[in-house]
């Protein structure tokens, strides 16, 4: 049986967090070196929100330069 998720990725595909996060556990796991993408994923049985994170890797910044 083959790994759908891994079977066809790109570089620059975004790569889905294990787990769920509350709005305030996001920025434990944001850094600036990658975009992020997040999805509503429901919610706990006291009405917190939940998300789905999914990050990529940010290309290297060109400095037009050639060496």
């Amino acid at each position: 049986m083959m790994d759908c998720e891994h079977e066809s990725r790109e570089p620059d595909d975004f790569i889905r967090l294990p787990g769920l996060f509350r709005r305030w556990e996001i920025d434990q796991v944001a850094d600036p070196e990658a975009d992020f993408h997040l999805e509503e994923a429901g919610a706990t049985s006291d009405g917190t929100q939940l998300f789905a994170v999914y990050r990529r890797e940010r290309a290297p910044a060109s400095t037009g330069r050639e060496g």
